[in-house]
């Protein structure tokens, strides 16, 4: 049993380093808050203002016929209070829509990012699948419900990006 494990390690450790190797010859990415924008310049949104919160940056963004702005939440860690912060700054008239790994999730907690997120890093390590930039950037994005008719697939147009 104690072979079994050294083997396990050994095989783990080989594959962060194989993962490490790869990451390293990766072209550096823009940060995130610009990809972000990138991606909601697509669906006609323009980036109005950001502010720092406790979870990552807050990014607020305008669009035609809307009167009241999305806001969109950045989070490139996983925060285990994060639930309790977006509900406390969820409006009661928007509608949040959490998205990580360019994927929609049910919540930003760690029970329902766990599965993603290890799927995701064994498929690129294992060569399944590309590394992307939303790997580990998690988005929370509050939308007015007023607006809510020609709101876009937010998981749809993250992973395009």
């Amino acid at each position: 049993m104690t072979r079994l494990f050294h083997l396990l390690a050994a095989a783990l450790v080989m594959c962060s380093l194989a993962l490490a190797i790869h990451q390293a010859r990766i072209p550096p990415q823009p940060a995130p808050e610009t990809q972000i924008a990138a991606a909601f310049a697509k669906a006609g949104f323009s980036l109005s203002a950001q502010r720092r919160t406790s979870l990552g940056p807050e990014l607020f963004f305008t669009r035609p016929g809307c009167t009241k702005p999305t806001r969109a939440v950045l989070t490139e860690t996983i925060h285990r209070d994060a639930t309790q912060f977006l509900a406390d700054m969820s409006g009661a008239d928007e509608e949040l829509i959490t998205v990580y790994g360019g994927a929609a999730v049910a919540s930003l907690h760690l029970r329902d990012l766990a599965w993603p997120w290890l799927r995701r890093k064994l498929g690129i390590m294992l060569g399944l699948s590309r590394s992307s930039p939303w790997d580990s950037v998690g988005l929370a994005v509050f939308s007015p419900r007023q607006c809510r008719g020609s709101s876009p697939d937010w998981s749809a147009l993250l992973t395009e990006s």
